[in-house]
C-alpha cells in the first residue's frame, strides 16, 4: 500500500556523502585529474542532490558553498565534491577524494553509450565476461533487496540520473555472504558504496549480458563486506550511481527485430516530452539482485521479473523523487501506478515522495505526466493528453463500462482510473492498478471500451489489496465478463483458454514426476503454489479468473454479484491481511451460497496445491425410458450428493441456477431417455464441471463433480435421442483440452 509522505526539504549541499570512488569497468579507466574548466559552477541542467541525513558542517580547510542563483543546481558539479570524515580517503595533496568521472563524462564515452537510434550499443568487452564469470553464483542469488530509500534526480532535459539508494539486504541462502553482486541499467554507472554510517567498501564493476534492461546489458558491482553475511541477517548499504537514461532498442534489434518494433516496445527514457520507466524488464533504474535473463532464451526474462515479484513482495520501497525541467513545470509523477502532484521547491525544480511499507507482487515504475489531467465520465477517469476528442472517446468507453462494474462491485469507484497519452503511435501499453499508459486515439467507444475493463476494475476495487489472485483476478473476471456481453459465453471462455498456456506452464515447473494419460497434453501430479498466496500473474491472474467463473457457474451469478459488491465495502472499511482477505471472500460467498457447502471448493482451488484436473470421458450408457413406467425419483427434486458408479441418479432442484448453461427444466421433466456418463479425472484438483447431452439445438445439462484421482457418473434425463456428450465448456482449467466431445451411438436393443 501506497502513503504519500509530506515533502522533506533538506538543504541542498555542494558535498555528497564521503564515498570511497568504485573501479571502473574492466580495462575502462579514466582520469581523475582536475581541470580549471570543471571548478567553474556548472550550468543549468545539473541534477540536484537532496540529503537525507544532517548536514555537515564545513570543516575549516574548506570553503563554503557559494549561494546559488535560482534555477541554478547546488551541486556544481563536475567533479562533486565529497564532505570528509576520519574514514575518508585523502590525495596526496590532502584534497577530498573525487569521483574517477564525473556522470557528464560517463554520458559521452563511448565506451559505455546508449544504444539508441543511431548510437553504438553498449560493449561487453572480453575483460568484462571474464569478471562476470568469477561473480559467485550465491552473490547474485542469495541477496534480497528488503527495503530500498532512493533519492532519484532526473533532469528530463539532459537525461541524466543521478541516485542515491539506500537499501537494506537479506541474506535468504545457506551459507555466509562475504560479497553482494548488484546490477542496474547498463546506461548506469556505480560511483561508490560504504555500509550506512560505516566505513567505505570495496567493490569492482562490470558489464553484463542482461536482457532486464532495454539496452541488453546491465552494469553490476561486487561489493565486498567486511565481514560475511549470516544467513538470514541483513545489512544497510549507502550506494551513487548514475549515468543517461535514454530509448534503446539495443536489445530488440541484436534479435534482428525491425527497428520500428524495437521503438515501439522500448520506449523508456526520460526526456522534455515524456519521462516512463517501468522497471525490470523494461529498464533497470533501481538496484536488483539475481541472475540475468535473455530474450533469446524463450521465456527467460518475464520468468526472471515475475520471480522478482515474488521475492520483493514484502519489500520496503521509499522514492524521494527531485526534478530538474526546462520551461513549464510538470503537473504529477507516478511512482508503482500512485500519482502526486509535483512541489516547486525552486525555478525549475519539483518534487514528489512516496513510501510503501510493502511493494507487493509489482515491478517499481515510474512516470511524469507534463499537463494537468481532464476529467471525463464524471471524474471517473482522469486523462493526460493534448487531444480533447480522444479525452472524450475515453470518457464515453468508461460510461459504457460503468453499469457492469456497479452491478457486480457497487455503485462508487475507490479512486479515479489515470491515463497516459504515452506520445508513441502504436506503441505497446503498459498498466499497473489504476494507471494505464498507453497511445490513445479517436475510436468508437465501443472500440475502446475492452482495453479499459481491467485498469478500470482495479480503480473500483480498494487500493492496497494485498491477495494477489482477487486483485489481479477480479479484472481479468470482469475481462471476460465484458467480451461475454458483447459477444457469447463462448467468445468469453475462448479468451481464458488463450491464457491457460501460462497455467499449464506452471504445472509442469512445478513438479518433473508427470503420469501417462490419453489426453492431448501430460498430467502432472503437483504440487502448484496455492492460490491463496500465489503472485506470479500467471497464476494470480489468470487462475483467479477461472475460479470466479467457476463460483459463477456453482452459486449463480446474483449470489456472486452480492458476495463480491458486499466484499468490496467490507475490505474498504476494514481492510486486513492477504489471508484475512481470501478468507473474507470465502465467508461472503459461503453466506450468498446459503446450504450449498464450498468448503470442498475452497479447499481444492484457493487452498490446494493438487496440479490442474485432467479429464476424459470414460463411458457412456444411454437408456431409453418408457415415460408410464419412469419412476417418480427420476424427476428433478432437491439435489442428491454428485458422482458415485454408473446407475446412481444425480438430479438438479428446478430453480438450479446453473440453468444458465443451457439445461432446460421442460427437458428434464421429460426424460425419454437417460444418459449415464462416467468421467474420470486424473489430475490433482477436485472439478466440478457442465456435462451436457446434445440432439441438434436440443441440450440438457447438469453438473458433476469429479474428484481428484478418481470418477464420478452422472445420469442425464433427455427427451429425444441423444447424439452426442460434452464435459466441460472450457470454464474449468484443465491440464490439457477443456472441452472433451463423444458421439453416442444407439444400439438397436437400446431403442426398444
Amino acid at each position: 500500500m501506497s502513503h504519500s509522505n509530506p515533502h522533506r526539504l533538506v538543504p541542498y549541499l555542494l558535498a555528497a556523502a564521503s564515498l570511497l570512488p568504485v573501479s571502473s569497468f574492466a580495462q575502462q579507466t579514466e582520469p581523475q585529474q582536475q581541470t580549471e574548466q570543471q571548478q567553474q559552477p556548472a550550468p543549468k541542467g545539473k541534477v540536484l542532490f537532496e540529503r537525507h541525513e544532517e548536514p555537515v558542517a564545513p570543516e575549516p580547510e574548506q570553503p563554503a558553498a557559494a549561494p546559488t542563483k535560482p534555477g541554478e543546481s547546488s551541486s556544481a558539479h563536475p567533479p562533486r565534491l565529497r564532505r570528509r570524515s576520519p574514514d575518508d580517503a585523502a590525495d596526496a595533496d590532502g584534497s577530498p577524494v573525487e569521483p574517477a568521472q564525473t556522470a557528464a563524462a560517463e554520458s559521452s564515452s563511448s565506451s559505455s553509450g546508449e544504444a539508441v537510434e543511431g548510437a553504438s550499443p553498449l560493449v561487453v568487452t572480453e575483460a568484462d565476461l571474464a569478471a562476470a564469470a568469477k561473480v559467485p553464483a550465491e552473490a547474485r542469488r542469495a541477496p534480497l533487496v528488503a527495503a530500498r530509500d532512493l533519492d532519484v534526480h532526473l533532469n528530463t532535459h539532459t537525461g541524466l540520473a543521478e541516485i542515491r539508494a539506500q537499501i537494506t539486504v537479506k541474506n535468504t541462502g545457506t551459507q555466509p555472504l562475504s560479497a553482494i553482486a548488484l546490477q542496474v541499467s547498463g546506461a548506469l554507472k556505480w560511483e561508490s558504496a560504504r555500509i550506512a554510517q560505516g566505513s567505505t567498501l570495496k567493490l569492482e564493476q562490470h558489464h553484463l549480458r542482461d536482457d532486464l534492461d532495454h539496452t541488453g546489458v546491465a552494469s553490476e558491482m561486487l561489493l565486498t563486506l567486511p565481514e560475511p553475511l549470516a544467513p538470514g541477517a541483513d545489512t544497510k548499504l549507502d550506494l551513487y550511481y548514475g549515468g543517461t537514461i535514454a530509448a534503446s532498442g539495443a536489445r530488440l534489434l541484436e534479435l534482428g527485430a525491425p527497428t520500428e518494433v524495437a521503438v515501439r516496445t522500448d520506449w523508456d527514457t526520460v526526456t522534455d516530452a515524456f519521462t516512463g520507466l517501468r522497471g525490470m524488464g523494461n529498464v533497470l533504474w533501481y538496484p536488483a539482485t539475481g541472475d540475468s535473463a535473455l530474450l533469446k532464451d524463450g521465456a527467460a526474462v518475464p520468468k526472471a521479473v515475475e520471480a522478482s515479484r515474488a521475492r520483493e513482495v514484502e519489500s520496503a520501497f521509499a522514492l524521494h523523487l527531485t526534478l530538474e525541467y526546462e520551461g513549464a513545470q510538470p503537473d504529477a509523477a507516478f511512482f508503482c501506478g500512485n500519482r502526486q502532484k509535483l512541489t516547486a521547491a525552486a525555478e525549475g525544480v519539483a518534487t514528489a515522495s512516496w513510501s510503501m511499507a510493502k511493494l507487493g507482487p509489482r515491478t517499481p515504475s515510474l512516470f511524469v505526466t507534463l499537463a494537468a489531467p481532464q476529467e471525463v465520465a464524471g471524474g471517473l477517469v482522469r486523462v493526460v493528453t493534448d487531444a480533447a476528442d480522444r479525452a472524450a472517446s475515453i470518457g464515453e468507453a468508461a460510461a459504457r463500462l460503468r453499469p457492469m462494474l456497479e452491478q457486480w462491485l457497487g455503485p462508487k469507484a475507490s479512486r479515479p482510473l489515470d491515463v497516459i497519452d504515452l506520445p508513441i503511435p502504436d506503441a505497446a501499453g503498459y498498466a499497473d492498478g489504476a494507471l494505464l499508459v498507453a497511445p490513445l486515439r479517436t475510436a468508437q467507444p465501443a472500440a475502446i471500451a475492452p482495453s479499459l475493463v481491467v485498469p478500470l476494475t482495479s480503480a473500483w476495487l480498494p487500493d492496497g489489496i494485498d491477495a494477489a489472485w482477487l486483485r489481479d483476478g477480479i479484472p481479468e473476471f470482469m475481462q471476460a465478463l465484458w467480451a461475454e456481453r458483447g459477444n457469447d459465453r463462448t467468445v468469453a471462455l475462448a479468451g481464458l483458454a488463450s491464457e491457460a498456456k501460462r497455467l499449464r506452464q506452471m504445472d509442469a515447473d512445478a513438479s518433473p514426476q508427470m503420469s501417462s494419460s490419453s489426453s492431448d497434453a501430460p498430467v502432472v501430479d503437483g504440487p502448484v503454489t496455492p492460490l491463496s498466496t500465489c503472485t506470479q500473474p500467471s497464476c494470480a491472474r489468470v487462475r483467479s479468473a477461472y475460479v470466479l467463473q467457476m463460483l459463477r457457474n456453482i452459486v449463480g451469478e446474483d449470489a456472486l454479484q452480492g458476495a463480491l459488491s458486499g466484499w468490496r465495502l467490507k475490505q474498504e472499511n476494514a481492510p486486513g491481511s492477504a489471508a484475512q482477505e481470501t478468507s473474507s471472500f470465502e465467508q461472503m460467498v459461503q453466506q450468498v451460497a446459503g446450504t450449498k457447502k464450498l468448503d470442498w471448493f475452497f479447499q481444492s482451488w484457493i487452498q490446494g496445491t493438487g496440479s490442474l484436473p485432467q479429464l476424459e470421458i470414460a463411458a457412456i450408457a444411454p437408456r431409453k425410458i418408457e415415460r408410464a413406467a419412469a419412476p417418480a425419483n427420476l424427476l428433478p427434486q432437491h439435489q442428491q450428493p454428485y458422482g458415485g458408479p454408473i446407475g446412481r441418479e444425480v438430479q438438479a432442484p428446478p430453480d438450479d441456477p446453473r440453468a444458465q448453461w443451457g439445461g432446460s427444466k421442460e427437458v428434464a421433466q421429460a426424460g425419454s431417455w437417460l444418459v449415464a456418463v462416467e468421467v474420470q479425472n486424473t489430475g490433482g484438483t477436485d472439478a466440478e464441471v457442465p456435462v451436457t447431452v446434445r440432439a441438434g439445438t436440443l441440450t440438457n445439462t447438469l453438473p458433476l463433480r469429479v474428484p481428484a484421482h478418481g470418477k464420478a457418473t452422472i445420469r442425464i434425463p433427455f427427451e429425444a435421442e441423444p447424439a452426442e456428450v460434452l464435459v466441460n465448456d472450457g470454464s474449468v482449467p484443465e491440464a490439457g483440452a477443456s472441452l472433451h466431445r463423444r458421439s453416442i451411438t444407439i444400439a438397436p436393443t437400446q431403442l426398444r
